[in-house]
């Protein structure tokens, strides 16, 4: 379901796979709170798309770092 729902950001989830979601929702409480976090997190990087690359730690060249800043900065547009 991790898959899933973070897949579903990127593009729209079928209409089968939304009432599976539904029904899993259900019974499970955690993936629930997760696609919240989700939606969370995509929210307020949209509205702070100029700190994107201070978002990580992880070791990104500049150029990477650039991509995604221009990627997020596309997003909130």
């Amino acid at each position: 379901m991790v898959r899933i729902l973070s897949q579903s950001m990127d593009e729209p989830m079928p209409p089968m796979m939304q009432i599976k979601k539904r029904l899993h929702f259900l019974i499970c409480c955690w993936c629930q709170r997760y696609e919240e976090q989700l939606h969370y997190m995509r929210h307020t990087t949209r509205h702070f798309p100029e700190h994107a690359d201070e978002a990580s730690d992880a070791p990104f060249s500049a150029e990477a770092r650039e991509r995604i800043k221009q990627k997020v900065a596309e997003s909130a547009r």
